[in-house]
């Protein structure tokens, strides 16, 4: 078993437990207690536990124990115990062994059963020995109760020399965590249900680094990072001690996950600490006598000389020489580590351990072999201490004793607080130094101006690669299977029709789908007896809509508190009991939620959290309230949807104002109720689970209610917002169904067509977005809109795919899809609605990468003009190296010379770099041997795609380096008066952009922006924009992605990529593109970039200004890659600096990937006229 399927081993294993838990799913509480082959102390704890159960009134407790491999011993025993409580236990399987892993099933089981848990130590024991004392159960679960989190238990009652937790978890917690807690190893808690749903979501993350005995440090540290409310409680018991050999096991695997999760963690520990945070201590045991250590002192050493010996290289290069020269010191009369060599050690192991390509292992190894030697000194300086002690009394001597131990301890938290500072330096050096240069992120649009920002590869389950842009590609064939089954199976009209003859069918499809709503819900929307049809015939399609919600009684006291007066002065009633006597409280409450301001209705809200208690809820049924005129009083709005609208359990209709409505009044209607009754089904589920985690309720529904925030694509909220859509198409599905079921499969089909297509659009080939949502048709209707609806005027799409996409990915990474309501509903509870839940998913996805989204712009350009003379440049059938294609050229104009870099591929299938010297349309010069050939190892395969730009007295050329596997950015550069010479062998190599990153299409802008040049280039499939101070390699500075393919039937809906050198106009930067489709065409367009802010796109062509037609650019007649046309370079007509709108352009391009031709337009050609405005 490896360590890459560790987490499959774990689900399957907690597949195979869950038959066990069926019976207890109504149970509170778990008693865990992992073990390990310590049978005796085991039985004794179990009935120790089970005895004092019976004490215990109002809880339904399970104890669950979970052993190692080696314990079928002690398996077996419990099995042959006669508890009477009921309890579950098994052994985790071999590869599955440790503490961690153990306690991991635990907190699991916790979780299925949404209980509580208490967390046992075998090596817990009480004053009579191996048991649990009665009052430990109650402190340890009466806190979770309340306000705590976690209970963090304490059962030493003596000051102990060899205490991994003094020496350094405690330390570390407080110089790093900012908080001081007495013992952070203690192995016994009490954890509410609410921090265990984390704790096991986030346990998959984290693999063997907290599959042992280091789980402890982890728990604590999770729940300071994420801001639980702790406690500590001293049990004042006493710690089983262990053998030398099991106790470096100990460190070895606690210090593994210390230093993960500082790994981790670097976010929070950087930030400077003015004030350490101190745990609340809810019992204290005074601590008045020292432990002694089992281990003979000779020993320790004797581990520690070995340890350091046999990872001497490891000690020479990581620590101070001051720390190997006392490591010779071997004598125990003299052996002395002091605290700063010892704090130097963690520190310096800790950086290698994150930065460095050392074995872990070995430098875990080293660290458990010098803190036997810190042992030993501590050892020494206690035994020297305790000889100069004057004669006392034994009391009196453990107590200085234990002040010694005290002052020690103060000492080395002070040493490693000092030290801090100087390893926030380096590691911030070593982060800085060690940091990739960017981190290729991919960029996907399912609708326009919407895009999906993810890495471009995610580490799932058991460290599996899951590359996004498959998901991505995938999902969209789906979706684009989806619409043509739509389009031609269902409204039977062909998938290659014209944009507006798909348009017309859609739009035909809601035309008939509003007449059978019409048929169906008859009634005039405009009046209350039509009104009422209306909703009587719906809700009869609907029956018994029900909602788990706030009780009646608790409203009813609402009312009489807070009054509404101004829906009781128009009434004629002055008390509330009238009112309550007139009208049921649900529908007092709804109609004051209208006429009252935002004040009050939030006052009342307030109020009923302060009140809400477990049996404050109960389920009511579902009703419409329909607002008559007689009672439009205030300021009525059928939008006004204040927080109390999601708890009467009253869905309020308004009649339709005069000339209102738009062209699907009916479906409007229709969808929007229905929407409505899915939310109250979801904050059912919500408001149950709050209920049933008992804990927190009125802030949970707080935050379900009050602390909503939006957040962005991939945020709880929105998809809860999505899910309430998902409830809706439901209904709607059902509705189908229930036609079908009597007969009438016409209405049937029309409602299937209503489900089928929620959530799809396609943008056509002009551009045009269609949608066959019918809400988003009927909701732009009905706002007023005349066209078809827009992007801007629907998120239905977008948060439709966006969540499949989320459970696309989630079951790629070898997740539970199911698992994301659960987290939704989660953030919600605890008012943190507006998190991506990517963040989830990954806890370091890059945010330092800008995502700018352009505005669209629909108005076409023109053609490029082909030269007739075209092709310019085509092989030499006779030449080495490019006897077979020349392809892709650079182009740099210097006075009336246009030189042209190409890219040539001879007979080896090596790509060099050729140069041709034109008058801007003939060749009147072609250099015989390349200019530029393949030198490095990067460079195995050839010198790709050339695009050059002159900066001052240099050329810089920025061209693709390719190995065979990779292609990567490079550059080199060479003097002008060099290359007007011909002493092409005068070329520098500037390096790589981003070593080891597959990255192509460079191209740079000829001046500072702001003070920083401009890099363009294209991780697949989008088009970024890279900033640096000085034109240095590798580029590190700030990065963006400034433009992607289009979605849907797009010319440019596969990938894009920057093509020629940008070129200085007097309304901005013009840079020619290459866009490829999904059948994998090349074609070229134009932008437009603001002159001073190269993140801004002023203009991006809809069209193509050029596609492969000729036979050359076909590949009839043979070639590299058909339907290619590609472009390096493009140049002024004629030499100037500053373009305007008649001046021409040449734009040179391979053909095919065999031959190279060239295309002409004038500026005003390129861009349209709205464009060109100063």
């Amino acid at each position: 078993m490896t360590r890459f399927n560790m987490e499959s081993a774990f689900d399957q294993t907690m597949q195979e437990i869950a038959p066990l838990l069926q019976k207890y799913t109504d149970y509170d509480l778990v008693l865990g207690i992992p073990f390990l082959n310590e049978q005796e102390r085991l039985v004794t704890l179990l009935k120790s536990v089970d005895n004092v159960l019976e004490s215990w009134i109002g809880r339904r407790q399970l104890i669950v124990c979970v052993g190692d491999i080696s314990a079928a011993n002690s398996l077996q025993a419990i099995k042959e115990l006669n508890l009477k409580h009921p309890h579950i236990e098994f052994l985790m399987p071999a590869e599955l062994s440790g503490r961690g892993m153990s306690v991991r099933a635990i907190l699991e089981i916790s979780n299925n059963l949404d209980a509580d848990l208490l967390l046992f130590s075998v090596g817990m024991a009480g004053a009579q020995g191996a048991e649990t004392e009665k009052c430990w159960l109650d402190s340890l679960l009466t806190p979770i109760q309340g306000q705590y989190d976690m209970v963090l238990a304490s059962l030493r009652r003596h000051s102990g020399i060899d205490s991994i937790a003094h020496m350094l978890a405690a330390p570390i917690l407080e110089s790093f965590y900012g908080c001081r807690v007495s013992d952070p190893l203690g192995g016994i808690y009490a954890i509410a249900h609410d921090f265990i749903e984390e704790l096991a979501h986030e346990a998959r993350f984290w693999g063997e680094s907290i599959s042992g005995y280091g789980i402890d440090f982890w728990l604590l540290t999770r729940a300071l990072s994420w801001n639980k409310n702790i406690c500590e409680l001293n049990l004042g018991g006493e710690i089983a001690q262990h053998n030398l050999e099991k106790r470096n096991r100990i460190f070895y695997e606690i210090t593994q996950t210390i230093f993960e999760a500082i790994k981790r963690d670097s976010a929070i520990w950087l930030k400077n600490r003015l004030v350490i945070k101190v745990a609340d201590i809810l019992a204290r045991s005074e601590v008045r006598n020292p432990d002694l250590v089992n281990y003979p002192i000779l020993e320790l050493l004797t581990n520690f000389i070995n340890g350091c010996s046999k990872n001497s290289t490891l000690v020479s290069s990581c620590i101070s020489p001051e720390m190997v020269s006392e490591i010779t010191e071997t004598m125990a009369d003299n052996f002395h580590i002091s605290d700063r060599v010892w704090v130097s050690a963690v520190y310096n192991l800790l950086l290698h351990y994150i930065f460095e390509d050392e074995a872990p292992e070995e430098i875990l190894s080293l660290l458990t072999a010098i803190y036997n030697g810190r042992i030993a000194s501590y050892m020494e300086e206690m035994n020297t201490f305790s000889n100069y002690l004057p004669a006392s009394s034994g009391t009196e001597k453990n107590e200085l004793m234990v002040r010694k131990m005290d002052s020690i301890r103060m000492n080395l938290n002070s040493e490693f607080w000092q030290a801090k500072p100087e390893f926030n330096r380096k590691w911030l050096s070593r982060q800085e130094q060690l940091k990739p240069p960017i981190i290729p992120l991919g960029y996907m649009e399912y609708v326009p101006g919407k895009p999906v920002v993810v890495p471009k590869k995610i580490a799932g389950k058991d460290r599996k690669m899951v590359a996004t842009d498959n998901i991505f590609k995938e999902l969209r064939k789906r979706y684009e299977q989806r619409f043509i089954n739509f389009i031609v199976g269902r409204l039977q009209i062909s998938a290659d029709s014209k944009p507006q003859a798909l348009i017309m069918a859609v739009e035909s499809f809601m035309v008939e789908a509003e007449r059978v709503l019409n048929s169906l819900l008859p009634g005039d929307l405009h009046h209350y007896q039509g009104l009422q049809s209306f909703i009587n015939a719906l809700f009869g399609l609907f029956p018994q809509q029900r909602m788990f919600t706030i009780n009646s009684d608790l409203l009813r006291e609402m009312v009489v508190r807070f009054p509404p007066v101004n829906l009781m002065i128009p009434m004629g009633i002055y008390k509330p009991a009238e009112l309550l006597d007139k009208m049921d409280t649900r529908d007092i409450i709804s109609y004051a939620n209208l006429v009252e301001s935002w004040n009050y209705t939030d006052r009342d809200l307030i109020w009923l959290l302060d009140n809400l208690k477990p049996e404050s809820f109960e389920w009511v049924d579902i009703k419409p309230l329909i607002l008559t005129e007689d009672l439009r009083t205030g300021i009525l709005s059928q939008g006004k949807l204040s927080n109390l609208n999601r708890v009467t359990a009253r869905i309020v209709v308004k009649g339709l104002e005069p000339e209102k409505g738009g062209k699907y009044p009916k479906m409007r209607y229709f969808t929007n109720l229905l929407r409505r009754m899915a939310v109250a089904e979801n904050y059912s589920q919500l408001f149950a689970l709050n209920v049933a985690q008992r804990k927190n309720i009125s802030i949970k529904t707080s935050n379900s209610l009050l602390g909503l925030q939006r957040g962005d694509e991939f945020s709880a909220h929105s998809i809860f917002e999505n899910y309430h859509h998902r409830g809706l198409v439901a209904r709607i599905k059902q509705l189908a169904d229930n036609f079908q079921a009597n007969g009438n499969e016409a209405v049937a089909q029309i409602f299937r067509l209503m489900a089928e297509s929620y959530g799809l659009s396609q943008v056509l080939e002009n551009g045009t977005f269609l949608t066959c949502s019918c809400w988003s048709w009927a909701s732009y209707s009905f706002k007023g809109g005349v066209n078809l609806p827009t992007p801007l005027t629907t998120s239905v799409e977008s948060r439709w795919f966006n969540h499949e996409f989320l459970e696309f990915l989630y079951q790629e990474l070898g997740y539970d899809p199911d698992e994301i309501m659960q987290i939704v509903f989660r953030h919600i509870q605890n008012g943190k609605s507006n998190q991506n839940l990517l963040d989830t998913l990954l806890p370091t996805r890059p945010k330092d990468v800008a995502v700018v989204v352009q505005e669209t712009t629909n108005e076409p350009s023109k053609h490029l003009q082909r030269y007739e003379g075209n092709p310019l440049l085509q092989p030499l059938e006779d030449s080495f190296w490019e006897s077979r294609y020349v392809l892709n050229p650079g182009a740099l104009r210097i006075n009336d010379r246009v030189y042209l870099f190409y890219r040539a591929v001879g007979d080896d299938n090596i790509s060099r770099i050729g140069l041709a010297i034109t008058d801007g349309y003939r060749v009147t010069e072609r250099v015989p041997e390349p200019i530029f050939s393949p030198e490095i190892p990067e460079e195995r395969m050839g010198c790709e795609d050339p695009r050059v730009i002159q900066i001052g007295d240099k050329i810089y050329m920025l061209y693709t380096a390719y190995d065979g596997n990779m292609a990567q950015i490079a550059a080199a550069s060479i003097r002008v008066d060099d290359f007007l010479q011909g002493k092409y062998h005068n070329w520098q190599r500037e390096g790589l952009a981003f070593k080891n990153i597959w990255d192509k299409d460079a191209i740079i802008l000829p001046e500072k922006i702001n003070g920083k040049y401009v890099v363009y280039h294209r991780i697949e499939p989008s088009m970024w924009v890279t900033y640096c101070k000085e034109i240095k390699f590798p580029l590190k500075d700030k990065h963006a992605i400034i433009l992607g393919p289009r979605p849907g039937r797009m010319w440019d809906s596969l990938k894009i990529g920057a093509g020629a050198q940008p070129l200085k106009t007097k309304y901005g930067w013009l840079l020619i593109y290459h866009g490829v489709d999904h059948n994998y065409v090349y074609r070229l367009g134009v932008i437009l970039v603001d002159l001073n802010n190269p993140q801004k796109v002023i203009y991006r062509s809809p069209n193509p200004i050029l596609e492969p037609e000729e036979d050359y650019e076909i590949g009839l007649s043979g070639s590299w890659v058909p339907n290619v046309v590609f472009t390096c370079g493009a140049v002024p007509g004629t030499d100037k600096e500053i373009l305007e709108d008649n001046d021409e352009i040449l734009v040179y391009y391979g053909a095919a990937d065999t031959s190279i031709g060239m295309a002409k337009a004038t500026l005003a050609d390129l861009i349209p006229e709205p464009f060109r405005r100063l």
